[in-house]
């Protein structure tokens, strides 16, 4: 069960959530197994949407182009767009960030304490929430930017949004194929969870939800009071994976084809800046003979998000995405073993051969 503090609006979506200890339940497949991965998409055929490519001529599909909770998979949209205002000389990665102006989009809770890791990375004091002890305290913008990737951190996914607007967003994805990504704010998402008076009721539509979620999220950004009002609520918000449901169901969607569009197009080089920051999380997994593996990832309560790369000198490439739902905690603390059986499937054709069988 996830605490309130953990409650992963995104960082627990990240390549540090996605490498935890686990244990696997006695009464489903043990996805603490490369093979036990296997058996459990073999059994959750319905809950489970893939698309692979290895770029040496095997390819599989599987509901890829159903919509499911992206998670902090939707990051690579923000870094895309990153990438490509950085190529155009629109953002400098040097460019030195005001603490208080990051920490402004980071609503205390519900990130998994991704913000404050990020801010203990980078050398920054901050109180138990993770804000910064001096707002006047300046980074890069290129740490920030990895702090989104490497911590999972939604502030720095928010404040790059503000900072790049969504026609940016969409533009950046398009250039792959990803059409309209749900690019909503996150902190937003978390606001309306503390304070339910600001959300619309279950079911709305995703325009309506976004909207209302944008909209507190600006104000949180602006209104000291608000920001009060946030902090002292938190600890009622909900906090089983039962509860959050209703909320975690309206979240951002995408398909596997989506997710699959983008990490192909950052592994053929469309985003440069992209590509050395996704290189860095699985570093020390890259298989043999392959130059580098790009990776991010998502969860939230009952499911689960990966696009994944895998590149070879020479130019070939193999991408992978695959989306989730009904995983339970403990499936989502294997999550590592799941990172092995895709990079094995893009790299060994028998282990292709596992994986398709799986989801026939």
């Amino acid at each position: 069960m996830l605490t309130r503090r953990h409650l992963l609006a995104g960082a627990a979506a990240g390549s540090a959530a996605l490498l935890l200890p686990g244990t696997a339940s006695a009464t489903q497949p043990d996805t603490t197994t490369e093979q036990g991965w296997l058996d459990w998409i073999a059994a959750h055929r319905y809950d489970v949407s893939v698309l692979i490519d290895d770029g040496d001529g095997r390819r599989a599909a599987h509901n890829p182009d159903v919509r499911r909770v992206m998670a902090s998979s939707i990051k690579v949209v923000h870094l895309s767009a990153y990438a490509v205002a950085v190529a155009e000389g629109r953002l400098d990665p040097k460019e030195q960030i005001r603490m208080g102006d990051w920490d402004a989009h980071h609503p205390f809770v519900g990130d998994g304490r991704a913000h404050f890791l990020a801010l203990n990375r980078l050398g920054v004091p901050c109180d138990d929430y993770g804000i910064a002890k001096d707002p006047e305290q300046r980074v890069s913008l290129a740490r920030l930017a990895e702090a989104m990737i490497f911590f999972s951190d939604n502030a720095a996914t928010d404040y790059l949004r503000t900072r790049l607007g969504d026609p940016a967003l969409q533009r950046a994805a398009a250039r792959s194929g990803w059409f309209r990504p749900d690019t909503r704010s996150l902190g937003g998402e978390v606001l309306m969870l503390i304070m339910p008076e600001y959300a619309p009721p279950p079911g709305s539509p995703a325009a309506v939800r976004r909207a209302m979620g944008d909209a507190v999220a600006r104000r949180f950004v602006r209104d000291r009071a608000f920001r009060a009002e946030a902090l002292r609520r938190w600890p009622d918000m909900p906090s089983t994976p039962e509860a959050q449901w209703p909320w975690i169901k309206g979240h951002g969607q995408g398909s596997a084809a989506d997710l699959f569009a983008l990490h192909r197009g950052i592994a053929n080089g469309l985003y440069p800046t992209a590509r050395e920051i996704l290189a860095k999380p699985l570093a020390d997994r890259v298989p043999p003979g392959a130059s580098e593996v790009l990776f991010k990832g998502g969860s939230l309560p009952r499911s689960l998000t990966t696009g994944l790369s895998v590149r070879w000198p020479g130019g070939r490439s193999g991408t992978a995405a695959i989306l989730f739902t009904c995983v339970s905690d403990q499936e989502i603390a294997n999550a590592p073993v799941l990172l092995d059986v895709l990079i094995a499937a893009l790299s060994d054709p028998a282990r292709f051969s596992a994986l398709e069988r799986a989801l026939c």
